[in-house]
């Protein structure tokens, strides 16, 4: 890495129509860096794990911060692609977005237009979700909070963690 430090890799995770997009891109935006929706590439473009997988290797190259949300729902998951990252040379933060449960059903609502597709689907996602082991130690933002908010307090948290392992 010639000296620089190490590139970071936001994984971006929570229960749908929480607010993980809206994040995740404007993040990616603001900060010029790589975002992959990874459920995006398999919803819509039907890649597969492994595909993904691979793509995110490529993407390392850069050695840029990227952000990456979706399929990281469980530990095991998480995990895979934390270590994928770690062995290309990241520093890995998991931001959790919680929304209360009244507000992603209030989104949900304006998203799908029957109540029984909004249900079904809320409660697939909840299903596979996982909350963090201890040892993830994610940054938790609130998606009802405005971008602003959302990025100090991730800048703050790993600021924090740097100088916690000094």
């Amino acid at each position: 890495m010639n000296g620089k430090s190490k590139p970071y890799a936001i994984l971006v995770f929570g229960a749908p129509m929480s607010g993980k997009t809206t994040f995740a891109e404007k993040f990616s935006e603001r900060f010029n860096a790589p975002y992959l929706n990874l459920s995006e590439l398999h919803e819509q473009y039907r890649v597969s794990r492994k595909v993904a997988l691979i793509l995110i290797t490529q993407i390392t190259k850069c050695k840029q911060t990227l952000i990456i949300e979706g399929a990281i729902d469980s530990e095991r998951q998480r995990n895979e692609v934390r270590d994928l990252l770690t062995k290309a040379g990241y520093i890995p933060v998991l931001v959790w977005v919680q929304t209360d449960l009244n507000a992603i059903k209030q989104r949900m609502r304006h998203k799908y237009s029957r109540a029984s597709e909004a249900k079904a689907v809320l409660e697939e996602s909840y299903r596979k979700i996982e909350a963090p082991a201890d040892y993830e130690d994610p940054i938790v933002i609130s998606g009802k909070h405005m971008f602003q908010t959302q990025c100090r307090n991730i800048l703050t948290g790993i600021s924090d963690r740097r100088k916690a392992k000094r």
